[in-house]
């Protein structure tokens, strides 16, 4: 069961096997291969689509920009391991007062606590590996 919860959680991230910011030459690089499969599909509206896109890309990226961005994501995520750590903490301290007052409802309730936590801890970690993979790939 937590296996296939976290695997869950693995496949749901939304920055599982997607970089969060890519330099503006991977976007550009993306942007071509996209087109030239609506070019082949003959998807003029989506041609139209990326060309606005691609525009944007020439205007306003720059792979100082994509760098902030990425070590702005990584310090967001720091954030969240942390917070996911003290709720962790917390919930195993409910558990210790559950125990003590000898409550096996409470107690298996406050166990169940728990491993969301740890669920969400990993989650956040996870997250934050990539965020510093991807920062680390832009600088």
């Amino acid at each position: 069961m937590k296996k296939t919860i976290i695997a869950f959680i693995l496949i749901s991230s939304p920055l599982a096997g997607i970089a969060a910011t890519d330099s503006c030459k991977d976007q550009l690089s993306d942007i071509s291969a996209k087109t030239e499969m609506a070019k082949i599909n003959g998807n003029s509206a989506e041609i139209a689509r990326l060309n606005i896109a691609r525009g944007k890309i020439e205007t306003y990226c720059t792979d100082e920009r994509q760098a902030t961005r990425a070590s702005d994501d990584v310090n967001k995520r720091e954030i969240k391991v942390k917070k996911a750590e003290l709720e962790l903490q917390e919930a195993q301290h409910d558990l210790a007062e559950a125990k003590a007052d000898g409550r096996a409802e409470k107690i298996m309730k406050k166990t169940h606590k728990i491993e969301e936590k740890k669920l969400k801890l990993e989650s956040a970690k996870i997250d934050l590996k990539q965020a510093q993979d991807d920062a680390k790939r832009l600088h």
